[in-house]
């Protein structure tokens, strides 16, 4: 790749560079942290139709984003609801404009709203006027209450500040933090930042701790560890500059990238450093590391190249996140090229190791027995090995086929969550918290205004109270809920109360519009239904399917009655939904993807599209393995795991592309194929099972993370690291060794036939 001069030349100059540019990187990389934010709403596209009508939804109603705010101890005659709440509503000076601004642009108490219910009309009784705040402001046992905020969109800007606010208004209220519950969408993304930000620097250096000390156990040079450390810190920050220097923002899901990207730089250099110490056992010191870089380029250069397309493949995702995260850790392994064939080399080459040659001959020959077990079963039982494995492949391919998926608020974080505890309390003593918007649209009509207003109301108190006694939802809010009593018959003696209803609604116009239940369009107005759905473990996609059926019969019933009107579901549930349903179709779009892409650098490095195919095949057992198991055991992917099937294969090649190089330089050699088999073994297996331990130890660390999808992605690639060395260390030679192994033999350029297993190759391999 490079000149047997370029390192004694430039090497000095290009580490130098390197310091210089450090404290850029490093302040890019601390400043790429520090910009975390996490909210549902940004998963889905812009162009999805759920997303459209979202946004659309906001810009006509406002957000639903709602805080609900308990403790123990909150009826309704605690007075400390007013205070809580008339603090809540003050206005506080914006740091950035200097402007006073609200957190909350509305805030209701189950005290203060049943004295406003009762007092403006004397019509509604105060147990009607309970019915009506059942399941959202008060309790089933109509005594417990709390306060419900209503984000504003200076709050949205600054959900932590909001939280904040609340707490601080709430501490100042004389309740305890141990006794108060604040759960809601604004929290749930306050608690996701948290949760991913939470021990994720700490965990990181115990990552970086780890590889390097099984570095050091594997090579016990200070300055061989010290050329793997710097390289591996190098590529580390150069990928988290680069995601702040372009303006993104860090994610939950992105969290994983920087961890992920410096394992596998250290992964990298202890290949690399395998190839280096190689050369200095065969001449001068001052050559080695170009002779290291002749011979690694190619091998690193694909090794790398098939992560970052197994990384890259993530970004046919349709969820922002994984998007995101495939198209920046492919550009941060990408990256790594510099510090593995540019930097690396440079240290080497300022910096040689001591006492190199002598420790590797004494380690080569103490590691060989731990190998040679492994060559021998699968040298003499290989065809065994391939049945057996052939016999179990189709159960996991079967549990593969039951794979669930989900996204929902408990698969994100642990049972002992403060998120969760809240959630459950505020549902066990109120209601669900997780709004759907349901938007009934009615034809614009100034004749007789009072008149229609009064029918719309009718329809939608209809319709609310029919939502209510739903299994599915605990309570559904409207602006009927702040309106007069309404007849409930169309004769009789309710036709006065029509009358004079009729005449007072249109003075309650203007609130229903303030409270955002109501929104005018220039042909339309827009009346809000908002249910309450619980965050517990709900399947959407069912829920979303019997509400359109029950909106499409009360809609074909109203229009057969002569009423003009029609329904649109809003809100964060239809987004959750998508999300799921996106999941499953992404792990297999992304997955194919890779597998077509790695198959295809695979068949060009074979040289032949047999030998490319059962290449891959090792590569494809362990995504096999792992989420067959899932599937069979009822685990739900989410999406931390989802990003592992991609991710490991374009891992696992990298183990194989090595193995295949030494094999094909055995087979250069004369040697037959079991041999060439042995030769990989004796030059390779233990830089992989080296490259394994750090990888799997380095990103099992993150197991410990309270934020869940973070701790499967540790886990689940972990797990499938071990099964990608299994696949190569034992399928792989066995592969190699049966009678489909002839596959992998270059042909002679003059036409013979390729030769058989037990003949040696040198006649017949171009040298």
């Amino acid at each position: 790749m490079f000149g047997y001069r370029f390192y004694p030349r430039f090497g000095r100059l290009i580490c130098l560079l390197a310091l210089a540019v450090a404290p850029l990187l490093l302040y890019g990389a601390k400043k790429a942290f520090d910009s975390n934010s996490n909210n549902i709403v940004d998963w889905l596209p812009r162009s999805f139709d759920e997303t459209r009508r979202l946004f659309w939804f906001v810009e006509r109603f406002g957000s639903d984003e709602i805080l609900a705010i308990g403790w123990e101890g909150c009826t309704l005659d605690d007075e400390r609801l007013d205070v809580v709440a008339q603090r809540l509503r003050e206005p506080v000076r914006n740091s950035q404009t200097g402007d006073r601004q609200q957190w909350f642009r509305a805030v209701y108490t189950g005290r203060q709203t049943l004295i406003d219910l009762t007092e403006e009309d004397p019509k509604l009784t105060r147990d009607e006027a309970m019915r009506r705040m059942t399941g959202w402001l008060i309790g089933r046992d109509h005594r417990t209450t709390c306060v419900v905020a209503m984000v504003s969109r200076f709050g949205q800007q600054d959900r932590h500040g909001a939280i904040a606010f609340a707490r601080q208004v709430v501490a100042d209220a004389g309740i305890p933090s141990e006794n108060l519950y604040i759960a809601g969408p604004t929290a749930d993304s306050v608690a996701v930042d948290a949760a991913s930000n939470e021990g994720i620097v700490a965990l990181g250096l115990l990552s970086a701790v780890v590889g390097m000390l099984v570095a050091w156990m594997c090579l016990r040079d200070v300055r061989l560890v010290t050329m793997l450390f710097a390289a591996a810190v190098f590529a580390w920050s150069l990928s988290l500059s680069s995601l702040y220097y372009s303006g993104t923002h860090m994610d939950a899901v992105l969290m994983v990238m920087p961890g992920l990207v410096f394992v596998l730089a250290v992964s990298g250099g202890l290949h690399l450093t395998n190839y280096y110490l190689a050369a200095l056992e065969e001449g001068p010191s001052e050559d080695a590391p170009a002779r290291a870089i002749r011979r690694a380029w190619l091998p690193c250069v694909l090794a790398v190249a098939t992560t970052a397309v197994g990384l890259g493949s993530l970004t046919l995702s349709q969820l922002v996140p994984i998007r995101r995260f495939g198209l920046f850790a492919s550009t941060g392994v990408l990256l790594t090229l510099f510090a593995l064939l540019v930097l690396w080399p440079s240290i080497a080459q300022w910096w040689p190791p001591r006492r190199h040659a002598e420790f590797q001959s004494v380690h080569r020959r103490r590691c060989d027995p731990w190998w040679g077990v492994l060559y021998s079963t699968c040298s003499r039982h290989s065809h065994r090995w391939l049945v057996a494995i052939g016999l179990v492949l189709p159960v996991f391919v079967y549990g593969v086929t039951h794979l669930e998926t989900s996204v929902q608020l408990q698969d994100l974080f642990r049972p002992q969550a403060e998120i969760i505890r809240s959630g459950a309390w505020l549902e066990r003593h109120l209601g669900a918290l997780v709004p759907m918007e349901i938007v009934l649209r009615f034809p614009s009509d100034d004749e007789d205004r009072g008149r229609m207003i009064l029918q719309k109301a009718l329809v939608v108190e209809e319709l609310r109270e029919e939502i209510a006694r739903s299994a599915d939802f605990d309570s559904a809010i409207a602006a009927t809920i702040f309106a007069p009593p309404l007849p409930d018959r169309a004769n009789g003696p309710q036709l006065l109360r029509r009358r004079l209803l009729a005449g007072r609604l249109p003075e309650y116009r203007d609130r229903f519009v303030e409270l955002r239940m109501l929104a005018d369009e220039p042909h339309e107005e827009l009346w809000r239904i908002s249910a309450r759905v619980s965050s517990s473990d709900v399947d959407y996609g069912q829920l979303l399917a019997r509400l359109d059926v029950q909106l499409d019969r009360f809609i074909a019933a109203k229009t057969d009655a002569g009423t003009q009107v029609a329904a649109e579901v809003c809100g964060a549930v239809p987004l959750i939904y998508l999300s799921q349903q996106r999941l499953l179709q992404d792990l297999v779009m992304s997955y194919l993807v890779a597998f077509a892409l790695i198959l295809v650098m695979m068949v060009v490095l074979m040289r032949g599209l047999a030998a490319g195919l059962l290449a891959m095949i090792p590569n494809v057992l362990p995504a096999a393995v792992a989420f067959g198991t899932m599937g069979l055991f009822g685990s739900r992917v989410d999406i931390g795991t989802m990003m592992t099937a991609s991710v490991a294969m374009g891992v696992a090649v990298d183990d194989t592309v090595h193995f295949l190089v030494w094999f094909r330089r055995g087979l250069q050699e004369g040697r037959s194929r079991a041999d060439a088999v042995r030769f990989a073994f004796s030059h390779c297996a233990t830089p992989m099972l080296r490259t394994t331990t750090i990888c799997g130890l380095g990103l099992l660390v993150f197991v410990l993370s309270p934020f869940v999808p973070v701790a499967r992605f540790g886990m689940v690639m972990a797990f499938m690291l071990v099964l990608a060395l299994m696949g190569d260390l034992l399928l792989l030679p066995a592969l190699l060794c049966s009678r489909l192994g002839v596959a992998f033999v270059p042909c002679p350029s003059n036409g013979a036939r390729c030769v058989d297993s037990s003949q040696p190759v040198s006649a017949i391999v171009e040298k």
